[in-house]
């Protein structure tokens, strides 16, 4: 596996992270407390991605459910894959509650190692979203045999090490013992799509909402799918289930207990007890709004809600697993 472009490092913004948070919703209504006039969604990408249209549906009915029904609005902090935003949020933003945060995707070895969540209260999460890995029309490769059989290993494209794109295919690979190539550093998905589509790189792997949002115009079959249940676009095997054993610990815990990590909503530690279980209560309420799933379902975006107690479980979960976690490492390393 050849490195071609400098990796933006995370691990500088992992060291000042560490995992908390119960959740302690009452009925009716957490807090009795206003929000005020705005609410801040912060979020470390640039518009139009998977991300900021995850913020930008929830946002328009996350205030219905707050006391005083504020004003819901977005910004974006792009950079370093969301390692900026997550710093922000972490060290310069008030811990009122009034400012939440959509962290991203980070690697199961960092979370455990690093104890990323320790700067903030857990929210909740929309919940995983299936991933599927995509070859192109060119490469010829259509199955997972003709994958296995290919002359040179195929060549995947990341522009970050923590997200879909980078972790799934290294895993999948590893996992199911396919060769690969992985051309890792580039600037954005932008220029990985771009990639794909020139024949620079040959595959890809990503959530299946960023497929829907950002790669399938292009020339793509998929192969396999990164999750347990049916996905109606694709009629492919599910990895887990031509795995090994070894090959199915390392899916399980590299990727599909990761995935409801993917989108975590937080606020910074220290925020009122009440502000938190309003918030917690409010995400619950939003992600089972009609009109929220109507809007989420025509953005093609996928919701099956994760509350923070499952979240919580979940990395004490990855941390029993420390010879699993040390394999991911080798396997996740930059290329």
């Amino acid at each position: 596996m050849i490195a071609r472009r400098a990796i933006v490092p995370l691990v500088t913004t992992l060291a000042v992270l560490a995992c908390a948070a119960a959740c302690n919703s009452t009925e009716g209504g957490a807090s009795s407390t206003p929000f005020g006039s705005q609410l801040r969604i912060l979020v470390g990408f640039q518009t139009g991605g998977p991300y900021d249209v995850h913020a930008r549906v929830l946002a328009r009915h996350l205030g219905r459910y707050l006391p005083g029904h504020p004003d819901v609005i977005i910004e974006n902090m792009p950079g370093a894959s969301g390692a900026i935003a997550t710093r922000h949020l972490a060290t310069q933003t008030r811990a009122d509650g009034l400012t939440i945060g959509l962290l991203s995707q980070i690697g199961a070895a960092e979370l455990v190692e690093s104890n990323v969540f320790g700067s903030f209260e857990i929210l909740g999460s929309p919940g995983p979203t299936p991933q599927v890995v995509l070859f192109s029309g060119r490469s010829g490769i259509t199955t997972v045999e003709d994958w296995r059989r290919a002359p040179r290993p195929p060549r995947f494209g990341s522009n970050s090490t923590p997200t879909p794109p980078y972790v799934t295919p290294l895993v999948t690979a590893a996992a199911l013992g396919l060769p690969i190539q992985m051309v890792s550093g580039y600037a954005s998905f932008a220029d990985v799509r771009l990639a794909l589509g020139t024949g620079e790189i040959d595959g890809v792997g990503v959530s299946l909402d960023s497929y829907h949002t950002q790669v399938k115009t292009a020339d793509v079959r998929a192969v396999l799918r990164i999750s347990a249940a049916p996905i109606r676009e694709f009629d492919v095997p599910d990895a887990m289930s031509i795995a090994d054993a070894r090959g199915r610990e390392l899916l399980e815990t590299g990727i599909y207990l990761m995935a409801p990590l993917v989108r975590v909503y937080v606020v910074p530690r220290g925020t009122p007890a009440d502000r938190v279980a309003s918030l917690r209560e409010a995400l619950a309420k939003t992600w089972a709004d009609p009109q929220f799933l109507s809007d989420a379902r025509a953005a093609q975006l996928y919701i099956d809600p994760v509350t923070p107690e499952a979240l919580e479980k979940t990395v004490a979960t990855l941390s029993t697993r420390p010879a699993t976690i040390s394999d991911l490492r080798s396997i996740l390393k930059p290329h």
